[in-house]
């Protein structure tokens, strides 16, 4: 499992259901202000790990329309944005969520652009997501997203090409 100083980092990976990291309630299954998404565990080792150290992986099910016998389940875990505490003050270190778009350089995306990711389609995820352990008696733990990147899938739309060479060539954008 790829650990940096405590912290995991799951590699080549997405989204799945819906993030909502705007954190409004009504986008929200279960009416929750967290600022959150589920990040797919695309290594079934990676996710074994994790559950050795006491976080909640979930797997999906099949849906009645699958095919039992070819079935593989995906392994998910819920990640927090968390930018600001309990009282409403600005953490310390708030995390860093870039967006990545076609080939440009990674934009840093502050705690009300961040929310943008909610509308967007997304390519692919890569994270490093820092544990916290909130119940040492239960093993209650969970995980902050410390650094993203978030790469917007582009290849349906015929204008990005199209604008992007005209940064490159120096030419001025249209607005």
């Amino acid at each position: 499992m790829a650990m940096r100083n405590g912290n995991i980092a799951i590699d080549n990976t997405r989204f799945i259901f819906g993030t909502n990291f705007s954190g409004n309630p009504e986008n929200d299954r279960f009416g929750d202000t967290r600022r959150k998404a589920n990040i797919v565990i695309p290594d079934p080792e990676q996710a074994k790990d994790l559950i050795k150290q006491g976080f909640r992986v979930r797997e999906t099910k099949p849906r009645e329309d699958d095919d039992p016998d070819n079935f593989s389940p995906e392994y998910f875990v819920q990640a927090v944005l968390k930018y600001r505490d309990r009282f409403d003050k600005p953490v310390k270190y708030p995390p860093r969520v870039y967006l990545v778009s076609d080939d440009g350089e990674p934009v840093l995306l502050d705690e009300d652009d961040v929310e943008q990711i909610d509308q967007m389609r997304v390519k692919n995820v890569n994270v490093v997501l820092s544990p916290y352990q909130w119940d040492p008696v239960n093993n209650g733990m969970s995980l902050y997203i410390r650094t993203m990147y978030v790469e917007q899938d582009l290849d349906d739309d015929p204008y990005a090409e199209r604008y992007r060479r005209r940064r490159d060539d120096g030419e001025e954008m249209p607005f």
